[in-house]
C-alpha cells in the first residue's frame, strides 16, 4: 500500500504542477484561427460531421449540416490540420500559423475503406485517427452495424475478426463474447471508455443494449489493464454511444421470422442541436418481443421468450470556451424465459429459467481544455441492476415436489460506480497521460436454493496510471507509447503493477508496423458464469471459488504490419497481426459434489495456459460502389495441465480457426446489397449427461462440426417525400440453415451442450423512416 500511495501522490502533484503554470502558458501561447469547408471530391456534396484536429492537440472542431467549420484558438507556428470521417480518406495541410491570423483550408475527401476516417479512442485513452493508432484497434462502425440489421450489441459483434459471440445455454441463452478463444470473462467491455458492466450485467448484457444506443464499437486484443484495470486480459471491446450531431428523427421496426416465430423489434431516436452548437440531445427507445423457438420438437426450447424495452438520453451544454459537461441515463428492462411449458408459472414447468432484470445506468462528465497543450476531465458513471430470477422446475409430481419448486426463485442486487479523472499534457514531441480511478462493485445474490451459497459482497478497487506517449522524426514516422497502472483491489493483499508499450513505425507509403507488449489481471471475485444458475434435469449448478485463489496475471505480444492506402483508385487493406498471450495461474473449474437439486463445482488455479496464432485481415473497394472486408483467425490454445473432468489440455468451446466475409454493393444510389459468411472451426465441446440412479453426471467430451453460414440481405431507399427517407429493408440470415443437429432432448437435456450457430434460418423485414 505504501507503493501505492507513493505513485498516486506523484500523479497527484503533476496534476498540481501543471494546473498552477497554465494560467502563465495561456500568456505566453499565441493563437489563430482556422475556417473552412468539406465536400466530397467525387459528388461535390458538403460533407456534414467531418472531424477537423490539429495534429498532437485536443483542437478541434466538427463541419457543420453546410459542410463549412471554423476552429479557434489554435496555436500558432508549425501545425498538421487533418480532416476525418467514418469511411473516408483522411486529408491534411501542414500550414504556418501566425499571431491573430485568419486561415481558410477548404477539404476534398475521397471514400474509401469503412473504417478509414474514424477518431478511435480506446487504444491509449486519447483520441487517434484509425490508420494513425499507435496500438492496433479495431472497429464496427454505425454502417456496419445497420447493413448487418443488428439489433444490439451481441448482433453487432458477429462480423469481426478474432472475436466470436456464443450462445451457452439452451434454455436462458446465456451468451458470451470471446476474443481469440478466451472466455467472456477475459474481455472488459467498457461504455464510452468506463468499465460499468459488472460480472453480473455481462451475463445477459450483451443483448440488452440496443442498436439506437450505439455509434461505433472498438476493439482492442490482449491485456489492457495498464488502462482499464482488471479484467482486460483477452482484451477490451468499448461501446462509444451516440450523442447529437444534427437535428434529425427517426422511427424503425426490424422482424425476424424463425420457421414462423417471430422476433419484433421497434425502435427510434431524436436528435437536436442548439443553432449555436452550445448544446444538444439525443434521446433514443427501443422495445422487442420475441416468441420462444424449438428447434427440434422436443417441446423444449432453443431460444426461449424475450421482452426487452430501453429508454435514454446523451446531452451535453458548453458553458465555457472549450469546455464541456455531458450526462447520459439509460434505462433497460428485460424478461425472459426459456424451457417449456411457457403457459404456465414458472414453477410448474418441467424445467424453466425465467430472469427479469432492470438495469439503470448514466454518466456525468466535466472535460475542459486549459490551453492547447493541457486538458483533463472528471467523470462518475453507474450502474444498478435489479434481478429476480428462477433457475429450476419440477422434480416429480407429487405435493413435496411442488413446494420443493418453489425453492428456485431468487433475486440480485448489483449497484456499481465508477469515478476518476484524466489529464492529457502536451510536452514537444510528447503526450503525457495520467489518472486515478475508483470504482465499486456491491452484489447480493441469493439465487442458489441453498443459503450456504448466497453471496453479500462487496468488491473494490483503486487505480492510478500514467502514460507517455512519444513522436519521433519529421512527419512523426516514429510513435512509442509506455505507461503503467497500478491497482489495489479489495480481494487482493498486495497490489498489482501493469506495464505496458506500444511502438508503431509509419513508412511513405502506406505500410505501418505495430508491436505491443501488454499486461493484464484478474482478481479471484464473482464472475458472469457464477451467476448463470441452469443444470441438468431443471437441478441448479454453482461455481464457488476454492479458498486459496489467488489472481490470474496475463502477458502479451503482438506484432504485425498493415497497409491501407489507394492503389490507383481502389482502396486496399491488408494487415497481419501475430499474437502470444500467456496466462499464469489460469483459472479452471472442477466438478466437486452434488448436493440434492444442486450441482456444485470450484474455481481453482491451474498452472497456466497460453494462446499463440495469427490473424489476417483483408479489404478492397475497387470502386465507390462495392466494397469487401474479410479476416480469419488460425491459432492454438492449452493449458498446460489437462481439465480433470474432460482430460484435455484445450480450451473447452473454442475452435482453432474462424473468420468471415462481408461485401456491399451500391447498385443505386437508392439501392443497396449486403452479402455476409461466417466460418467457425470444430471445437471440443463438454456435454454432461444425466445417470439413473446416481447422482453424479457422466462427463465426457464431444467433437463439434465446422460451421459455414451466409446471409443475404438488401436495402432500397424509397423516394417518397422530398425531406423524408425511407429506407425498406429485405434479406435472409443463416441462408443453409446450419445448425447444431445432436441437441440433447427432453427434460433432462444438458442445456450447456450447444455449440454453433446461434440462429436458425431466419427471413427479415426492416422499414425506417427519418426526417
Amino acid at each position: 500500500m505504501n507503493r501505492l500511495s507513493f505513485y498516486f501522490a506523484v500523479i497527484v502533484l503533476i496534476n498540481i504542477n501543471f494546473l498552477t503554470n497554465i494560467n502563465a502558458e495561456e500568456k505566453i501561447l499565441e493563437y489563430g484561427e482556422i475556417t473552412g469547408k468539406v465536400i466530397d471530391v467525387s459528388t461535390g456534396e458538403s460533407l456534414p460531421g467531418v472531424n477537423l484536429i490539429i495534429e498532437h492537440t485536443t483542437v478541434g472542431a466538427a463541419s457543420n449540416i453546410d459542410g463549412s467549420f471554423k476552429i479557434g484558438k489554435v496555436p500558432t507556428g508549425k501545425i498538421t490540420v487533418t480532416a476525418s470521417l467514418v469511411g473516408y480518406r483522411t486529408e491534411s495541410f501542414d500550414i504556418t500559423l501566425n499571431a491573430d491570423q485568419i486561415v481558410e483550408l477548404n477539404f476534398e475527401l475521397r471514400e474509401g475503406i469503412f473504417e478509414m476516417g474514424s477518431v478511435v479512442i480506446t487504444g491509449t485513452g486519447t483520441p487517434h485517427l484509425y490508420e494513425d493508432m499507435p496500438v492496433k484497434t479495431e472497429i464496427i462502425p454505425q454502417k456496419v452495424i445497420q447493413q448487418t440489421q443488428s439489433v444490439n450489441l451481441a448482433c453487432a459483434l458477429n462480423f469481426q475478426t478474432g472475436v466470436r459471440v456464443e450462445n451457452d445455454c439452451q434454455n436462458c441463452n446465456f451468451t458470451q463474447v470471446k476474443i481469440l478463444g478466451f472466455d467472456g470473462k477475459y474481455t472488459q467491455i467498457l461504455i464510452d471508455g468506463d468499465p460499468v458492466i459488472s460480472s453480473l450485467g455481462g451475463v445477459y448484457g450483451l443483448e440488452h443494449f440496443p442498436n439506437e444506443m450505439i455509434e461505433q464499437l472498438e476493439i482492442v486484443k490482449g491485456g489492457g489493464s495498464a488502462l482499464y484495470g482488471g479484467g482486460a486480459v483477452a482484451g477490451t471491446i468499448n461501446m462509444i454511444t451516440r450523442r447529437p450531431a444534427f437535428n434529425k428523427a427517426q422511427f424503425s421496426y426490424t422482424g425476424h421470422s424463425l420457421d414462423g416465430q417471430m422476433d419484433h423489434k421497434i425502435g427510434g431516436f431524436a436528435e437536436i442541436v442548439s443553432n449555436n452548437g452550445k448544446s444538444g440531445a439525443y434521446i433514443f427507445g427501443s422495445t422487442r418481443k420475441r416468441n420462444s423457438y424449438d428447434h427440434n420438437g422436443d417441446g423444449f426450447s432453443e431460444l426461449g421468450t424475450l421482452s426487452n424495452a430501453t429508454f435514454g438520453i446523451n446531452w451535453y451544454y458548453r458553458a465555457l470556451e472549450n469546455s464541456e459537461l455531458a450526462i447520459s441515463f439509460h434505462k433497460i428492462h428485460e424478461d425472459r424465459r426459456g424451457g417449456n411449458d411457457f403457459n404456465l408459472p414458472v414453477h410448474e414447468a418441467d424445467v424453466s429459467e425465467w430472469l427479469d432484470h432492470v438495469r439503470w445506468g448514466g454518466k456525468i462528465r466535466w472535460e475542459q481544455r486549459l490551453s492547447a497543450l493541457l486538458d483533463y476531465k472528471v467523470y462518475y458513471a453507474f450502474s444498478l441492476i435489479e434481478r429476480k430470477s428462477y433457475f429450476g422446475g419440477l422434480g416429480g409430481n407429487t405435493p413435496e415436489d411442488k413446494l420443493e419448486a418453489l425453492n428456485f426463485y431468487g433475486k440480485t442486487n448489483n449497484p456499481m460506480y465508477v469515478t476518476g479523472m484524466q489529464t492529457n499534457y502536451r510536452l514537444e514531441n510528447q503526450l503525457i497521460t495520467a489518472g486515478i480511478q475508483y470504482s465499486e462493485d456491491k452484489l447480493e445474490d441469493n439465487t442458489v436454493s441453498n443459503e450456504v451459497y448466497h453471496i453479500d459482497h462487496n468488491f473494490t478497487n483503486f487505480g492510478a496510471f500514467i502514460q507517455d506517449n512519444f513522436h519521433f522524426g519529421e512527419h512523426n514516422d516514429l510513435e512509442i507509447i509506455i505507461g503503467a497502472r497500478i491497482d489495489k483491489h479489495s480481494e487482493l493483499n498486495s497490489t498489482i503493477i501493469s506495464p505496458r508499450i506500444n511502438i508503431k513505425y509509419a513508412f511513405h507509403n502506406g505500410i505501418k508496423l505495430r508491436a505491443g507488449y501488454t499486461t493484464g489481471f484478474k482478481a479471484p471475485q464473482i464472475y458472469n458464469e457464477d451467476l448463470h444458475i441452469g443444470g441438468l434435469s431443471g437441478d441448479q449448478k454453482t461455481i464457488k471459488n476454492s479458498k486459496s485463489l489467488k489472481e490470474e496475471r496475463s502477458k502479451s505480444y503482438n506484432m504485425g504490419f498493415e497497409y491501407q492506402e489507394f492503389v490507383g483508385d481502389v482502396a486496399l487493406l491488408i494487415g497481419f497481426t501475430g499474437f502470444y498471450t500467456k496466462l499464469d495461474d489460469a483459472f479452471a473449474t472442477r466438478y466437486l459434489r452434488s448436493e440434492g437439486n444442486l450441482d456444485v463445482w470450484e474455481r481453482y488455479n491451474s498452472n497456466s495456459a497460453t494462446v499463440m496464432g495469427g490473424e489476417l485481415d483483408l479489404g478492397i473497394k475497387p470502386t465507390n460502389d462495392l466494397e469487401i472486408r474479410g479476416g480469419i483467425v488460425l491459432m492454438d490454445n492449452e493449458y498446460e495441465e489437462a481439465d480433470p473432468d474432460f482430460n484435455t489440455k484445450k480450451f473447452l468451446r473454442t475452435p482453432n480457426s474462424f473468420g468471415y466475409l462481408r461485401a456491399s454493393y451500391e447498385a443505386a444510389k437508392s439501392l443497396n446489397f449486403f452479402l455476409g459468411a461466417r466460418f467457425t472451426g470444430d471445437a471440443e465441446v463438454p456435454h454432461e449427461i444425466t445417470v439413473e440412479g446416481s447422482e453424479d453426471p457422466l462427463l465426457i467430451l464431444e467433437q463439434s462440426n465446422g460451421y459455414l453460414e451466409f446471409d443475404l440481405g438488401m436495402a432500397y431507399k424509397i423516394p417518397f417525400l422530398q425531406n423524408l427517407d425511407t429506407i425498406l429493408s429485405l434479406g435472409i440470415k443463416n441462408i443453409t440453415n446450419e445448425y447444431q443437429d445432436n441437441l440433447d432432448t427432453g427434460a433432462e437435456r444438458d442445456p450447456a451442450y450447444v455449440y454453433g450457430p446461434s440462429l436458425p434460418r431466419s427471413i427479415y423485414f426492416g422499414l425506417s423512416t427519418s426526417f
